[in-house]
Formats: C-alpha cells, structure tokens, sequence
C-alpha cells in the first residue's frame, strides 16, 4: 500500500514539472461554448517548403485603399497614453481561465508557455528573425535628378560608411554627402562598376579602356580626394569588370566579369601596386550582376543574368562552392543583415520568393505570387529592423512601381511608390535609417525609413530654442508666454510634417541635378 501511494506522488510531482515549464500542447477549445485558443489557431498563410501555400488569397496583392497594409498597435498607444509599465501592466491581453487555475494551483509567477515549433529565438514567429517597426512612419525626404547615369550597368552607385555617396555618370564619377551641398565631379568616361571599402576612405573603379579591364583604387578621404592610390590590369583581357566588391577585412577585392569569370584582386595596404596573383574562378556562364558576403563574411554569393547564383564559402581570399540555385530569370538576393547562414533569393519571372538556409540547404519558407502581372527588379534588407524591401514592376505601364516592406512572406508592413519607372538599385545609410532608390527613370530617391533623421531633428530643436529664446526676451512678454511660443512652433511643425507624410510631400520634393 505503501509502494502504490509513493509511485502516485512520484507520478503526481513529475505532471507538475511538466507543467510548470514549456508544454508541448494544450486543448483548442475550452469551457462549455468551445472558444478556441487563440495561440492554438494555426496561421492561415503559412508556407512551408514541403507544402504548397494554405491560402487561395494571395497576400500581397494590393487593395486601391491608403494605409490598407498598415499595421495599427492600438495596444502601444494606449500604455503611452495611460503612463503604463510594460513588464507589470497589461492592456489588451487576454488569457483563458484554464491557463489561470493552473498557475495559481502550482503558485508560478509566470504564465504557462504553449510551445508549437521552433522559432529560432523569434518571438513574433516570424518567417526569418524580424523586429519590424511599431508602423510603417517613412517618408521622402529628398529626390535627386541623375541625368546620364550608366544604367545599363549593375554596380554604378554605392553609399560609404562616411556618409558619401559616389555614382558614375556618362563622363563622370560624382561624389556627394546628402543633407549638404558638397559636390565632387572626377572624369570617368570608361567605368563599369564602383565599391567603397569598408572603411569607406577608398573608392575602388573598374576601368575598361583599350579593351582591357582595370582596377583604380581612389583615395576619397576629406584631405587628399581624387588622389590615386593603384592601378592594375586585369586579366582576363577584352571583357570588362560587371561587378565588384570589397571583403569585410578590406584587404580584396571581388571582381565578377562579363564572361562569368570571378577574380579576387589582393589590395595591400603597404604596397598596392604589388604584383600578387589573383585568385580565378570561372563557374558561371554568362554576365555577374551581384555579389554579396554574409554578415560576417563566412560566405559569399554571387548571379549571372542567366539565373544561375552560386553560394561559396570564403576563407581569406579564397572560395569553396556550396551550392547553386537555378532561375528561369535573373535572381535576386540578400544576405540577412545579423543571422548569419541565411539567404533569401528572389526570381524575378515567374516571381518566388525564397528564404534558403546555407548549412543544412533547405527552403525554410517562400512565396510565390499566383499572377504574372509584374517582376521583382531588387530587394534587400534593412539592417536595424531586418525588414526586407521587395521592389516590383508591373507589366502594365501605366502602374506605378512599388517598393513593398515585409516582415514576412505573408505580412506586408508598408508599400511605397514614388519612381515611374522599374527599380534597379537600393542602398541604405551608414545609420540604416534612409533608404535610397534609383530607378530607370533617372531619379534617386532618398526615403526617411525610421521617421525624422538626425539632420531634421537638429534643425527642428534648433528652431524650437530660437522659437522660445525669442519670444521669452520680447518686450511685454511674460514666461508663460514664451513657453507657449515655444509649444506652438513645435506643434505647426509636426503638423505640417504629418500632412506631408501622408501627400507623399509631393509639393515639397529637393530635386538637386547631379551634373
């Protein structure tokens, strides 16, 4: 009798460790009406790589209504607005009684965790490690006009960690800061493709004069801009440099040819005009238009205009292929900017988009648009939130093209449209809080990604003290009245800044020509 009660409360004590950690599963429904648990409903546009997509509704066609896809946190506005504490009061939350009884039977502080699949350390379980914006607060901040600039190349505008911006033209190579009016103009009839370094002092250029490939590394530091610093042919001869790239030591240079030929140019920061051999690969068939590291420059992918992208591991200048994908048409592709061994990969006809894990060389999800009304031109990832920016273009020319923000393949956070006509490239700021776009139609976007930038903020604080300075020291003015000044200038300013967020500031475009 004895043994029978001591193995029930041993089978007693071990139900309890269960609950008291994560569990595994708990019932749909609950109570006499069945009311489903909310955490327990399965999404209904999940997508799994061995399944086909659950939902007949494809998720990112758009609806003709502003603000449709914009995500409303009704809950955060309430705790600012009631002053409450995140980790000790709740609004909005709900928990059923079930949940309830047995954590006050077991006396546990915490709220008993429902456990459905792995989620690789992401909360909102999202398709990839995301932190999206509370809501979608972007706007433009300026639109530059690019006359003449080389589009029919792939790699002819970057954005240096030091803020520089350096995009070659039909003559010229144009070097400017945004937010000032700094303009730097170098001749540069015979360049394909630029990259600033890392360290974003030197510029490098490929060069095709004389039917021969060069490399020129260009100081662009304050004090000595312009100068160069080496000079090197290439080889192989009679095909230009179509892409290039630094590693993350910045000690090589990654140039991808127009035969498909990869070389990795060693640049010395004694000596750069030694004469080190290169390191050639020829895998690819036809034209490289993109090459990328990871994050940690673990591996390097690089795409031809065949379709055809190669994934590599790099080990200090030099390559071990992994694997290749195949599309049908150009593919598109982007490192994400902190998880290391994952890819997403976007063929642009018929459009699918893809989140591949490099280790074990599986799709962990993707989408796949139904229609083939539009093209994927571009995408890329934010580095701050882990959004990405899809770019598409419609096959009807007289729709706008459109920049979509995803947090995932099924949760469209924001849609953008300024340029009329396809989207070629994106580039973000040092900070990771602007985002520019350069479209065929010439023009160079600079959107605002994460609301007032740094440069406004300084502006808007320095006029609101010379508001309040000016109005406490006039004549007849009390302080309470200089105060009010101050409160005034500083609500027409927000005001004014919300009306033309939401005309897409149309009246109030910065169109500088970059001559």
């Amino acid at each position: 009798m004895a043994f029978s009660v001591k193995k029930r409360t041993n089978h007693r004590l071990n139900e309890i460790e269960k609950l008291q950690g994560p569990i595994e599963f708990l019932p749909n429904s609950y109570g006499d009406r069945f009311i489903p648990r909310r955490y327990a409903l399965s999404r209904s546009s999940r997508f799994k790589a061995e399944s086909k997509p659950e939902q007949k509704v494809d998720p990112m066609v758009m609806k003709d209504m502003p603000g449709y896809w914009r995500t409303h946190h009704y809950s955060s506005v309430l705790k600012d607005v009631f002053g409450l504490v995140s980790n000790n009061d709740t609004i909005l939350s709900f928990s059923d009684s079930t949940t309830r009884q047995v954590c006050s039977h077991l006396s546990m502080k915490r709220r008993l965790k429902c456990v459905v699949r792995p989620t690789y350390s992401n909360i909102q379980r999202l398709d990839w490690s995301c932190h999206p914006r509370t809501k979608p607060i972007g706007f433009i901040e300026a639109v530059h006009d690019l006359p003449n600039i080389k589009t029919y190349y792939h790699k002819i505008i970057d954005w240096s960690v030091a803020g520089q911006i350096a995009a070659i033209f039909s003559k010229k190579l144009v070097i400017w800061t945004p937010n000032t009016d700094v303009i730097i103009g170098l001749r540069a009839q015979y360049t394909t493709s630029i990259a600033f370094n890392p360290a974003g002092d030197r510029l490098a250029m490929a060069i095709f004069m004389m039917n021969r490939p060069w490399l020129d590394i260009l100081n662009v530091e304050a004090n000595a801009i312009g100068s160069h610093v080496a000079l090197k042919m290439l080889d192989p001869l009679e095909h230009p440099v179509s892409c290039l790239t630094w590693d993350g030591s910045g000690q090589n240079v990654v140039c991808g040819f127009g035969n498909g030929q990869i070389s990795i140019v060693p640049i010395h920061t004694k000596n750069p005009c030694n004469d080190a051999r290169n390191n050639n690969y020829c895998v690819h068939k036809a034209l490289i238009i993109a090459i990328k590291f990871s994050c940690g420059s673990k591996y390097m992918a690089t795409a031809d205009d065949l379709g055809q992208l190669y994934i590599w591991y790099w080990n200090g200048g030099h390559l071990t292929p992994i694997t290749c994908w195949a599309s049908s048409m150009c593919a598109f592709f982007d490192w994400h900017p902190w998880r290391e061994d994952e890819i997403v990969i976007a063929d642009s006809e018929p459009i699918m988009i893809a989140l591949y894990h490099v280790p074990s060389r599986e799709v962990v999800s993707y989408y796949r648009r139904q229609d083939c009304d539009c093209i994927v031109t571009t995408l890329s990832f934010n580095k701050i939130s882990g959004e990405l920016v899809v770019c598409y273009s419609f096959t009807d020319m007289n729709k706008q093209p459109e920049i979509l923000v995803l947090a995932s393949m099924d949760r469209v956070v924001d849609v953008m449209r300024n340029h009329d006509d396809a989207i070629v490239h994106l580039l973000w700021s040092p900070d990771g809080k602007q985002l520019a776009s350069v479209g065929y139609d010439e023009t160079l976007t600079i959107w605002n990604f994460f609301g007032i930038s740094p440069t406004n903020e300084c502006k808007r604080r320095k006029r609101q003290c010379e508001a309040m300075a000016s109005s406490s020291s006039s004549r007849g003015g009390s302080v309470v009245g200089g105060l009010a000044g101050g409160r005034d200038v500083s609500r027409i300013h927000s005001n004014r800044n919300k009306e033309a967020t939401y005309r897409d500031l149309a009246s109030s475009f910065l169109f500088k020509a970059m001559r």
